[in-house]
């Protein structure tokens, strides 16, 4: 039986609209991904070096990502771009919201040092990454940015990576979880000042409360040791991007920090000299001090004591200020292109080359040189320098057997960098994370250090079993050497149970019915 010409014209007829409408709807279809891969790319490149503020991730994915964060953490220690890659693929919800890398991510990614995985999130060409890529102007969740991270890591290679994707050095920290207003630069200078070196021999100092200058010898003599040196490059490094630093230098001689004063001078001397910053320097510091004597003059003698007492300390921080500015101008040249030839230097030689370049250029002590002797100089984790320990020929001044292999092993990377920062500085009191609850703190870490957070375990919120700190509250913390406060906690007082709630509901309800029938 056969199909009549018109069912058959009919049949074609429906089968061309049927192929029409499916080309339609498939070049539709080709038409919006493309779209929305376009829309994506805009977004991506949009808040790649877009200024962000705040934390725009969504509370779900910071979940998440704390739930990966053991797995990814273990990846970054190895710095293993492959493995990385495999993480993302798997856990992509996790490490992007919002067609970008999560800060979390790359805060993480920075505090492990991890530098080729850094340049991969940063570059954002892996195809497996979907032109998604790591915002280095982001600001994390705490209120700090990925520059700080990197400041607090004194990381000198992560800093030039972020620099050379568009970090910006002039963002400062912001909210309630840190210290506010801290630049990338403070954090670098802060932290420096709490080097073990400069704490030991310089917080017991008489000669800085007295106005000594052997005080300002002391401290530079300290700065051009071997083991400041990668702190003073952090320090060099950011302050060539970051704006008026002569006002950030200023601002630490007015309040008398004479500690950050001296590494900010000395690390970032050149820069000072292209901007002819010594003699704006000197000339503000004088003026102040003419103040300070106009001031002194207004207050009756008798009458305020404290204030004069104040006065005279400034006078003084600002006196030797001018002699700091004085020895950096002449000698400070000459002592940088000594710190960064002499790294593996023993103290004992630098001591003595320090004191002659100072006498050289005529701002060299008149009365006796340091010498070993008057320094203690001792990283942490460490006693004092013998056989057995594990410091370097430029920690103790003399040679050892391990020097070689230390040598060897130090030829790394990412393990000297962690060597460097962990036995020098106590991480544990970093600016970043000052004014949070939960620290993590060494096993070798001074018990004087430790903080004082009291945990009782009858201290729980009725209904949970959570136990929790009660009523901690932190006094300011005002940054610098010698200058810092730490977290104090308030006494801490228990919640009443149920039946004391009772009972004193009871007390005060009979107190207020006696006094309701006397009136």
């Amino acid at each position: 039986m056969g199909t009549s010409p018109s069912s058959s014209s009919s049949l074609i007829r429906s089968v061309d609209v049927s192929c029409s409408i499916y080309e339609e709807v498939h070049f539709f279809t080709i038409s919006l991904y493309q779209y929305m891969i376009q829309i994506r790319d805009f977004l991506a490149d949009a808040r790649a070096t877009n200024i962000i503020v705040p934390d725009r991730t969504s509370e779900e994915a910071h979940i998440q990502f704390y739930h990966i964060y053991d797995r990814l953490s273990t990846v970054l220690q190895k710095d293993s771009v492959k493995l990385f890659l495999r993480i993302f693929e798997k856990y992509t919800d996790s490490l992007v919201c919002g067609f970008v890398i999560t800060p979390q991510t790359l805060d993480l990614i920075i505090a492990q040092n991890a530098l080729r995985c850094a340049k991969l999130v940063l570059e954002g060409k892996s195809p497996k990454l979907w032109g998604q890529r790591a915002n280095p102007n982001y600001i994390t969740s705490f209120g700090y940015f990925p520059l700080h991270q990197a400041a607090e890591s004194f990381s000198v290679d992560m800093i030039e990576l972020l620099f050379r994707h568009g970090a910006s050095a002039n963002q400062r920290t912001s909210g309630d979880r840190i210290v506010e207003g801290l630049l990338p630069l403070h954090v670098a200078i802060e932290n420096t000042c709490q080097h073990k070196y400069l704490e030991d021999n310089l917080l017991a100092d008489q000669n800085y409360w007295k106005g000594n200058v052997e005080y300002i010898y002391k401290l530079i003599h300290l700065l051009c040791l071997p083991e400041m040196k990668i702190f003073l490059d952090t320090t060099r490094l950011l302050a060539t991007r970051t704006d008026d630093v002569v006002d950030e230098l200023l601002n630490y001689i007015k309040q008398g920090k004479l500690v950050p004063a001296a590494i900010l001078l000395l690390a970032a001397q050149r820069q000072f000299r292209n901007l002819n910053g010594f003699d704006m320097i000197k000339d503000r510091i004088e003026d102040h001090i003419v103040a300070l004597g106009r001031e002194g003059c207004r207050v009756e003698s008798g009458k305020n004591t404290k204030a004069k007492k104040h006065l005279k300390e400034m006078k003084v921080h600002l006196i030797n200020a001018v002699l700091l500015v004085k020895i950096i101008l002449k000698a400070g040249e000459a002592l940088d292109k000594y710190i960064q030839t002499h790294s593996e230097a023993s103290h004992q030689e630098v001591l003595g080359k320090v004191s002659a370049i100072l006498q050289n250029h005529e701002v060299g002590p008149t009365g006796k040189e340091f010498c070993i002797e008057d320094l203690n100089c001792c990283p942490y984790d460490c006693g004092p320098p013998n056989g057995d320990t594990d410091l370097t020929k430029a920690a103790i001044g003399s040679p050892i057997p391990e020097a070689a292999a230390k040598k060897a092993v130090a030829k790394k990377p990412h393990d000297s960098h962690w060597y460097a920062r962990d036995q020098f500085f106590p991480l544990w009191r970093s600016v970043l994370t000052s004014q949070f609850i939960t620290k993590v703190i060494p096993p070798y870490a001074p018990k004087k250090e430790l903080p004082q957070y009291i945990r009782d375990a009858d201290d729980h919120v009725p209904g949970s079993s959570q136990k929790k700190l009660i009523d901690e509250r932190y006094s300011q913390i005002r940054l610098g050497m010698l200058e810092r406060s730490y977290p104090r906690v308030t006494s801490h007082r228990k919640l009443p149970c149920n039946h004391q709630s009772r009972r004193l509901f009871g007390t005060a309800a009979s107190t207020v019915l006696k006094m309701l029938k006397r009136v």
